[in-house]
């Protein structure tokens, strides 16, 4: 008898089981988008991996802003509030074969860290406002520099990102603006440290 519970429940729980896989035919809805829409609509592809866009998105609202600014006077532009460079030494002569690319663009998106929020910097272009900023990017950040002293193989060479602290104006609500500080790419340059010989 006891036999007979033990296969009955056994069968049992196996046809529940198939009964419930074989209900699956339908597609899993998910609540809400599956996707990261904002960035994908806000932020050009080219800024997804970096805390800072001069591409300016498709539906930047350049003529919101050109209107809110509109009757004001000249307002300040981005401003450098930390400077972080470490004690260089050298000949500034010197070649340190860490190639870099200098531009002076407009920022259009901006976020402190790259897994926060983007925020939309205000360009009123038609007003006389834009907030241009220099940016110094290494072309080949970790390649060796210095060359010329590679016959040292105590050290090794390499060629590093440096960035400051800038402080911007951004879009703060449906008519405000307020201030944030973000790090941008300054300069690139040739970095050393002791090849660990154990």
């Amino acid at each position: 008898m006891l036999l007979k519970v033990i296969l009955f429940i056994v069968v049992y729980s196996l046809h529940c089981t198939y009964a419930a896989a074989a209900k699956i035919d339908v597609p899993i809805k998910y609540p809400g988008p599956t996707k990261n829409s904002s960035i994908e609509d806000d932020v050009p592809e080219a800024c997804w991996n970096l805390t800072y866009c001069t591409i300016k998105p498709k539906n930047y609202p350049e003529e919101k802003f050109n209107f809110m600014f509109k009757d004001y006077k000249p307002l300040a532009q981005p401003s450098l509030v930390t400077i972080t460079f470490d004690n260089r030494q050298g000949d500034p002569t010197e070649e340190d074969d860490c190639d870099s690319e200098v531009t002076f663009e407009p920022l259009y998106k901006v976020r402190e860290k790259r897994e926060d929020p983007w925020q939309t910097v205000v360009q009123a272009p038609g007003v006389d406002y834009v907030q241009r900023v220099r940016l110094e990017r290494c072309k080949k950040p970790d390649a060796p520099c210095f060359n010329v002293f590679s016959e040292n193989s105590a050290y090794v060479t390499f060629c590093k990102q440096k960035y400051n602290k800038w402080e911007v104006l951004v879009e703060n609500g449906e008519m405000g603006t307020k201030p944030i500080q973000v790090q941008l790419p300054v300069c690139c340059t040739c970095n050393y440290k002791p090849i660990d010989m154990s």
